[in-house]
């Protein structure tokens, strides 16, 4: 069976309220228009007759008077021809019972009294014209009383009409609110469903469909409805798989992690912790989830330093987002590094916090190796090169019997020892952690003439190792600094690109002045530093070789001159292509004070 459509519907019923108003009038006006006649006619007809009677009145009343004033024989013809005129206008008007009868009886006894006066013209017939006065008198009360009745019908007729239009037009109208209020409610009903059915998509509440519907476009609606809810719900489906899906695998590589990781929503609870994280801090995982991670019902010591270092570090500086805790894990002592990272939204609104607890105690195992060994090698350092030191010193004081190039030998031979002395007291000093205090016998120097001596030791290196070692230096200002410590980064600089040019390079040395600063750039055609190695090659063992080239000693020659740099009040950084040599800048202040 098809669907009956919503807008045959309101199309029929409007048709049909139209035909019972257009059926209404055809019932209400024929009546309205045949009253409106009836009464015109009526009272027409009952007016012509008073008229009529009051002209037979007028036309007696002066054949009276002339009957008194002798004129009767001139006035009885024309006036008998007048109330004959109007007596036969009376008898074609009768519309009351017994008017008949009675214009009959005023007709007959007006032609009594006419032929009276015609045979005896002196004679007065005063009781003939009262008689007859008394008729018409009977004839206007009889047609008076007439209007007055067809009045009262009239009113009754248009009373009775009022009513029944009245109540035809209450039908009309109850009969309209019904279909309308039909229509409402077969519009509504079907418009409540779907609100409630939208509110249980939202508040995804099972399957929500909508039923057949009475008319064909609610109905088209309900199957689009329907067809959308299917939609939703496999892409709900979809969406919640792909969910636990992507949370499983979240949960495995976190779990996998070798660090512990705590995820802290932004309420402070504790969303996730894995194994590790639950042994580093000595809780449990089932008791930490949904637990404020500052308040885990726990007085293990572990987390207790762990939320305290927490603490300290969301009131500490916002650059230094990670601390160092040392705790007693398994067995042994490690160090571990808590690292907050704050979650957000796309939008940036908090999400949470990420915290891991980084384990670096291999790397500060290495460190310590490291520093034990290079104090191990400089203090074991520093009794041979006391020893050459002293020959050295030994063999200058007989120099009569050397010639000038063995002078000029023993002389480099002295400055090296010097310089590898101070070399030993820098490892060691880095060793005990004081690097970074680095002291700086400040006197008044040209840095021109400090890169041509370094220059002039490496040459003969440069020359054995066939690479073209070239200086361009300009007219530089003097400065403030330590003359042997700045020749080391001199020396450390042009060491590293002898170290990493091949045979048949070149090496640049060139000093300018720029501003209120005083540049040296050391250039070279090796094979250049990667860029995920070149952020790092100023950190203490950064050690770095390609293409056949060994590393470095120690990987510390570019960390302590960084140092040096800094104490001087300057900068020293590397621009290098990848694949096409090095350029090391020292900037330097110009002047300075002593």
């Amino acid at each position: 069976m098809r669907t009956p459509s919503l807008r045959h519907r309101i199309r029929n019923g409007t048709l049909l309220l139209l035909v019972l108003v257009l059926l209404l009038g055809a019932f209400t006006l024929p009546r309205v228009y045949s009253l409106g006649g009836a009464i015109r006619l009526t009272l027409y007809r009952n007016y012509v007759s008073i008229e009529a009677a009051q002209h037979m009145h007028a036309s007696l009343a002066r054949l009276e008077l002339a009957q008194r004033d002798g004129r009767v024989k001139d006035a009885l013809a024309p006036e008998r021809a007048e109330f004959m005129r109007w007596m036969d206008t009376e008898d074609h008007d009768y519309t009351e019972t017994g008017e008949p009868e009675l214009a009959h009886a005023i007709r007959a006894g007006a032609d009594e009294l006419f032929s009276q006066i015609a045979v005896a013209t002196d004679t007065r017939h005063d009781a003939e014209f009262d008689a007859l006065h008394a008729r018409l008198d009977d004839l206007i009360a009889m047609n008076r009383a007439a209007m007055f009745r067809a009045d009262s019908r009239s009113a009754a007729l248009g009373r009775r009409l009022t009513y029944q239009f009245a109540a035809s037009l209450t039908l009309v109208l109850i009969f309209g609110a019904a279909i309308s209020w039909r229509l409402g409610w077969s519009l509504s009903q079907p418009l409540i469903e779907v609100a409630e059915r939208l509110r249980g998509v939202g508040q995804r509440r099972g399957q929500v469909r909508l039923g057949p519907q009475k008319f064909a476009e609610l109905d088209a609606v309900a199957r689009e409805f329907n067809q959308m809810a299917e939609r939703l719900e496999r892409f709900e489906k979809l969406n919640v798989d792909r969910l636990v899906y992507e949370k499983s695998k979240t949960e495995a590589i976190i779990e996998s992690l070798e660090d512990g990781v705590v995820l802290i929503d932004s309420e402070g609870m504790v969303a996730h912790i894995n194994e590790i994280a639950a042994l580093i801090m000595g809780v449990e995982p089932k008791d930490a989830l949904g637990s404020p991670f500052e308040d885990l019902s726990s007085n293990h010591p572990h987390y207790l330093r762990v939320r305290d270092a927490l603490r300290n570090l969301r009131k500490a500086d916002p650059a230094s987002q990670r601390i160092e805790v040392q705790l007693h894990v398994r067995g042994r002592d490690h160090t571990y590094v808590l690292k907050p990272m704050p979650l957000h939204h796309d939008e940036g609104a908090p999400l949470g916090t990420l915290l891991i607890l980084q384990d670096v105690t291999y790397l500060r195992d290495q460190d310590r190796a490291r520093a034990n060994l290079i104090a191990t090698l400089s203090h074991e350092l520093r009794t041979p090169l006391t020893s050459l030191a002293l020959s050295a010193e030994l063999l200058r004081r007989d120099g009569a019997a050397l010639d000038s190039k063995q002078r000029d030998l023993l002389e480099a031979i002295l400055e090296e020892c010097a310089r590898m002395k101070a070399l030993s007291d820098n490892l060691l000093n880095l060793a005990r952690g004081e690097l970074a205090s680095i002291s700086v016998q400040r006197e008044r120097l040209d840095l021109r003439q400090i890169i041509e001596e370094v220059v002039h030791r490496f040459a003969l290196q440069a020359e054995e190792k066939h690479v073209h070692l070239t200086e361009h230096l300009e007219s530089v200002p003097e400065i403030s600094g330590d003359a042997v410590k700045l020749s080391w980064v001199v020396s450390n600089l042009i060491g590293n690109a002898l170290r990493y040019t091949p045979e048949g390079g070149e090496i640049e040395v060139a000093a300018c002045s720029i501003d209120t600063k005083v540049r040296l750039e050391v250039s070279d055609s090796g094979p250049g530093i990667p860029p995920e190695i070149r952020e790092h090659i100023f950190e203490r063992f950064a050690q770095y070789g390609r293409g056949g080239i060994e590393k470095g000693s120690a990987g510390l020659g570019l960390a302590i001159a960084k140092d040096i740099v800094a104490a001087h009040g300057g900068r020293i950084f590397v621009d290098s292509n990848a694949s096409a040599g090095s350029r090391f800048v020292v900037e330097l202040p110009a002047g300075g004070t002593l």
